[in-house]
């Protein structure tokens, strides 16, 4: 969904920016939230937490509610055991001596892969409007933001929408052959080709490189995402998922405060916290 989402605005900029502005762009990549905003407002409370916290007839009401979105017909008569369980769900289950290892590394890697998920996506800006292996002093000496060219733009969908191909070669792949192969397979690709960046051969070796790194990045994202929900029982699922998906979200803070900080004492030094 983020690759989608940024290959669509890097897209869109490529479009728009230089005909009629960055204000028509603004207004161009805004228009998501005005159907976004419609559904939340439609979305139904979780039936799960209704039932959980003992509001019985609500939770058969959302149920029925997203059966008919589904275009599903669900019986009259039928009716809803609930549990009620004020614990359930809570962050102390999910550290429990039962479920802490895979909470802890389930999130240590998914803080890990959006680390280096967001770093690559202002890195790549960055990298693309400094031309690395040719003219870096402008981006290094002068101290100022570069402005993207048309073909910037270009090299920044190409890679964004490439990126794609991950999530689809994790989704064909994982099921068939497991996921600690090609987890294990993925992140060794991911940490030599940012290694490999350290080399200045030419800007099309950099930017073939940089969507490789783009590639296997989504690759181990996707399959993250596959794994999470089977890590845990289905009481305490969507609390695991909520922690480790805000590890994940600090990740990405992290991950692009050091590269912009950093990128700026050298194009090199930033790729250091990405390794």
């Amino acid at each position: 969904g983020l690759c989608g989402a940024f290959g669509a605005v890097s897209g869109v900029a490529f479009l728009v920016l230089k005909n009629v502005g960055w204000h028509w762009l603004i207004i161009i990549v805004s228009l998501p939230a005005v159907p976004a905003l419609i559904l939340i407002l439609a979305l139904p409370e979780s039936p799960r937490f209704l039932c959980v916290s003992g509001q019985q007839e609500k939770a058969m009401k959302a149920v029925r509610t997203m059966a008919k979105l589904n275009r599903r017909k669900l019986q009259e008569k039928i009716k809803m055991a609930c549990f009620v369980d004020e614990e359930l769900g809570s962050y102390s289950k999910i550290l429990n001596k039962d479920n802490r290892k895979s909470t802890i590394a389930l999130s240590v890697m998914y803080f890990c892969d959006i680390f280096i998920g967001f770093g690559l996506i202002v890195w790549l800006p960055l990298i693309y409007s400094a031309n690395m292996c040719g003219d870096v002093k402008t981006a290094q000496h002068e101290n100022t933001c570069q402005s993207l060219t048309q073909g910037d733009l270009l090299k920044l969908t190409i890679a964004t929408v490439a990126s794609l191909s991950g999530s689809i070669a994790a989704v064909i792949l994982v099921p068939r052959i497991g996921r600690l192969i090609p987890m294990r397979v993925a992140t060794f690709i991911m940490l030599l080709s940012i290694a490999t960046l350290f080399v200045c051969v030419n800007d099309s070796f950099t930017f073939a490189t940089t969507i490789i790194a783009k590639i296997v990045e989504t690759f181990v994202n996707t399959t993250l995402w596959i794994m999470i929900p089977e890590s845990f029982p289905t009481c305490i699922r969507s609390t695991a998922t909520g922690f480790i998906n805000s590890c994940g979200k600090i990740g990405g803070v992290f991950g692009t405060a050091c590269v912009y900080l950093l990128f700026y004492v050298s194009p090199y030094s930033a790729l250091i916290p990405l390794l």
